[in-house]
């Protein structure tokens, strides 16, 4: 991801924050921990691809090595 795109992710996410923080008062608590647990791992996932450290996701696991076994199965040599 580049620059531009990480910055624009950014100001959204924040904009978003700033919209809801007055909603936050009036949802239950489960929601609102809910809505903060998901604020957190977007933000920790951000943070991770602003540093430079890419998390393993389950898309790429897939992509590595689950299609190349299914490539194999469906198209043998």
């Amino acid at each position: 991801m580049n620059s531009q795109f990480l910055v624009c992710f950014m100001v959204l996410m924040a904009f978003h924050l700033f919209l809801n923080l007055k909603h936050w008062a009036r949802q239950p608590k489960a929601t609102a921990r809910l809505y903060t647990f998901i604020t957190l791992v977007t933000l920790g996932l951000f943070l991770c691809v602003a540093s430079g450290y890419q998390p393993p996701m389950p898309t790429r696991f897939f992509i590595e090595r689950v299609s190349p076994w299914v490539f194999s199965i469906i198209h043998p040599q």
